[in-house]
């Protein structure tokens, strides 16, 4: 009899406890993170050709932000947009905030532009700026850039045709619209308005395949240097001279053939102006970039640092910046001592009108901004007093279903007892 009632008893504290249990809830928390994606309609387009590039927010609501798109304007020319948009060289600018207060906050797609291709090659968008969340939270991103080809590399048979029926008629281009060799490795990415490129192999490799193709089929294109390599630094010419033969250009390829590649590194790991946006964003290898700086910059301090820290790094073009165009150059001499690298910064002092121009869509952006902040700081407010109220409320509901818990433990226990304690009496 005292072991059943015992097993009566147990039974009846773990369906309590259950029932107790069941009653508490789990909060969690959402943190703010969120990935900024840059994409575009057309992943290839001819000279002419319009192409819509979109940003667009994805594992977080933004109901405020401002950001700046980079593109290359020798490429691209910017058609139209959305409002609150504006155009400074090669940086699109655009401000919104949520006049709702946040009930309005924004996921996925978030704005597009049109844009206008100019000029063959591979162009990258990239994008830098602030989100922020309902309760006015900056929004920890992660942002993904867009890269897209502009002009379709012809075919050998196209390239035949071409020559055969003397299409180019520009006798003096001197361009070359294809460079590749037979190895990986070639830094940076080909372009035909870049003339040196940099490439490391290992002493096995005696001979290096080049394929060079004049964007004139009827231009000449000599290599020379690509076979035989030597230990150390070889440099590999590609002359091309054009179809009336005034004019020739010359494309380099800077080879170190070498049994230590570390010793051959002229890599950066860091390459900053300070307080200066670099567009395309730093990659090592990535040796071109541009940058803007206010009227009033007389000089820009650089931060350069080697992947190789026995690496020496020369900086010039920094100091007594001109209005227009200034072309700051960074070499990084590897710690063989022969092979090197040079990183280059287009950047672009801008005139006392433009200038006037940049700062008064500051002052405007500004006032946007905090526009913006001061109906964010009303929905902060309000949001608060609604989580307090939603606080107060799941407390009370807490209390009630422990309140509840107990209640049915102690009904059940009454019950069990009612029905032991006639048990016991009808065995009497």
């Amino acid at each position: 009899m005292g072991e059943k009632k015992m097993k009566r008893i147990n039974f009846v504290i773990g369906i309590f406890i259950f029932i107790f249990c069941y009653a508490f809830h789990t909060i969690s928390y959402a943190t703010n993170t969120g990935v900024v994606l840059v994409s575009s309609n057309k992943e290839v387009i001819e000279k002419g050709e319009e192409v819509e590039i979109t940003v667009s927010i994805e594992n977080a609501k933004t109901a405020a932000f401002d950001f700046s798109l980079y593109f290359d304007e020798l490429k691209l020319e910017y058609i139209s947009g959305s409002d609150n948009t504006n155009v400074i060289g090669n940086r699109v600018i655009f401000v919104w905030y949520d006049i709702e207060g946040g009930r309005g906050a924004k996921e996925g797609e978030l704005v597009t532009f049109k844009f206008r291709a100019k000029e063959d090659g591979l162009t990258t968008f990239s994008l830098q700026g602030e989100f922020y969340s309902q309760t006015g939270q900056l929004i920890q991103t992660e942002v993904k850039e867009k890269q897209i080809q502009i002009g379709r590399e012809k075919t050998n048979w196209q390239l035949q045709e071409q020559e055969e029926q003397g299409t180019d008629t520009q006798n003096a281009n001197t361009a070359l619209q294809a460079l590749r060799l037979d190895k990986e490795g070639l830094t940076p990415n080909f372009e035909k308005d870049n003339y040196e490129y940099y490439l490391t192999i290992p002493n096995d490799i005696h001979n290096l395949g080049v394929l060079a193709i004049a964007e004139n089929p009827n231009a000449m294109v000599e290599t020379t240097g690509n076979t035989n390599l030597k230990e150390g630094l070889n440099v590999i010419t590609i002359r091309v001279t054009s179809a009336d033969k005034t004019q020739n250009k010359i494309y380099t390829i800077q080879v170190t053939k070498t049994a230590n590649l570390e010793l051959a590194n002229t890599n950066l790991e860091i390459l900053a102006i300070e307080n200066v946006l670099l567009n395309p964003p730093f990659h090592m290898d990535e040796i071109n970039y541009k940058a803007e700086v206010s009227n009033e910059t007389e000089n820009v301090n650089i931060l350069a640092i080697p992947q190789n820290e026995q690496a020496i790094v020369e900086i010039s073009g920094k100091d007594e910046l001109k209005e227009g165009n200034n072309t700051i150059s960074i070499v990084v001499t590897a710690p063989n001592g022969f092979t090197k690298k040079k990183y280059q910064i287009e950047v672009y002092k801008r005139n006392l009108e433009e200038e006037q121009k940049y700062q008064e869509e500051l002052e405007q952006q500004k006032k946007d901004l905090e526009n913006a902040y001061h109906i964010e700081g009303l929905s902060i407010d309000t949001k608060k007093a609604q989580i307090e109220d939603a606080n107060h409320q799941n407390n009370r509901n807490l209390y009630n279903s422990v309140i509840v818990g107990i209640a049915i433990g102690v009904v059940v226990l009454m019950i069990m007892g009612v029905l032991a304690y006639w048990k016991g009496k009808k065995r009497k």
